[in-house]
């Protein structure tokens, strides 16, 4: 559904601009909402608030299909319910980490984001293409009924989860260790990331994936409009991209155990610049099923050093901190930033876009990749990124 918000302004209004206000919506959310996250994953299982958080965004949905089939949808309609689904996310991503650092080892960390990693972009893909379909032939109501149906199989899931980490809640500790343990301040928690080195560097890694990584999701109307308005080529260009995120769990088994978590990185950024930095030329090809197939084949390889990257940064704040408390509080940091770097991202990409076209913005995407190449190589940061797996 987050894609499916995208698509339908970018149709209703040809801009890619209002595209990006949808991901705005979704995101954006994080960043306001993260001291509350932070403090209620303190006192509250990350496991209650996934379940209660699904509950809710099931609800919004039977709401909105029920808006949509008196036919009132509407760009502001569409935005209101991103918004709705971006309040949602605010509190599902950084419960979801916090489940995982209760459930999995810490010592394979990068592992199992990876792991997790592989089996959503499954997920994503069969989204995207049944999504497609469902819009094709049965318009935007369906989609609503369908992210109903596939979010209840996450309810009953959760249900047989359990945390196996659990700290103690401040009501259970000295009150001495209650005054250390008060939610810190922003600054603060910029402050232990900025002295943790794994943190900063994952920090500085999150900032460039969500400016010209990520943030290409919300411009990709625009690029399969260059093919086509059809629904369903904006789905196989989607699950192009998600078909690259399926490969990060081979990637990480595989060639991890042969080179570092440096060199992986590196690599990533290499190819990233290199793949948008050409990306025009594949602009060039003829219109049709080749421009389509070119495309696809672009996007896969980008979703999967995208994902690569990101495996390594949500692996810092899970695992990359001497202090368990504050894992929440960076949990929610790291996606508060992200939402934001991500929203800029993304408005800069769609400005460039609505003044020329798509390909000046995936080259200027591609050239912020070159530079950052050369900063981290320049400043060293990237000699600490092998401690998550020491970790």
């Amino acid at each position: 559904m987050s894609l499916a918000y995208s698509y339908l302004t970018y149709q209703l209004t040809g801009r890619a601009s209002i595209a990006v206000v949808a991901s705005a919506c979704l995101v954006l959310p994080l960043a306001i909402l993260v001291k509350v996250t932070g403090a209620i994953l303190r006192h509250r299982s990350a496991k209650a608030v996934l379940v209660w958080t699904n509950v809710a965004t099931i609800a919004s949905y039977v709401i909105g299909t029920a808006v949509i089939l008196a036919g009132e949808i509407s760009v502001p309609f569409l935005l209101l319910m991103a918004l709705v689904a971006g309040i949602g996310q605010a509190f599902m991503y950084p419960a979801w980490s916090v489940l995982l650092t209760q459930t999995a080892p810490r010592d394979t960390m990068e592992e199992v984001n990876a792991g997790m990693s592989a089996w959503w972009a499954v997920g994503a893909l069969l989204g995207v293409v049944c999504g497609g379909l469902i819009q094709a032939h049965l318009g935007p109501a369906w989609l609503f009924v369908a992210a109903c149906v596939g979010l209840l199989p996450m309810v009953i899931v959760l249900g047989f989860v359990h945390g196996d980490r659990q700290t103690r809640q401040p009501q259970d500790q000295p009150s001495e260790v209650k005054d250390q343990a008060a939610a810190p301040s922003l600054r603060q928690t910029l402050d232990y990331i900025r002295q943790t080195p794994v943190l900063w560097v994952g920090l500085l890694l999150m900032l460039i994936n969500e400016l010209v990584g990520w943030s290409l999701l919300s411009v990709m109307p625009a690029l399969a409009n260059e093919v086509d308005s059809s629904p369903i080529t904006y789905a196989l260009l989607m699950a192009s991209f998600y078909l690259g995120l399926f490969f990060v769990d081979i990637w990480m088994h595989r060639i991890h155990r042969k080179r570092s978590i440096r060199t992986l990185i590196v690599i990533a950024v290499v190819v990233m610049f290199v793949l948008l930095a050409i990306s025009p030329i594949l602009g060039q090809a003829p219109e049709g099923t080749l421009k389509l197939v070119a495309f696809m084949i672009l996007l896969s390889p980008i979703g999967l050093m995208v994902v690569v990257i990101e495996t390594f940064y949500e692996s810092a704040q899970q695992v990359g901190g001497a202090d368990e408390s504050k894992v929440p509080y960076v949990l929610a940091f790291f996606s508060a930033v992200g939402a934001v770097v991500g929203t800029i991202g993304g408005f800069g990409l769609a400005a460039i876009i609505d003044l020329t076209n798509v390909f000046p913005a995936l080259l200027l995407a591609g050239l912020l990749w070159g530079l950052f190449l050369l900063y981290v190589r320049w400043a060293r940061h990237l000699q600490h990124v092998n401690a998550v797996s020491v970790d």
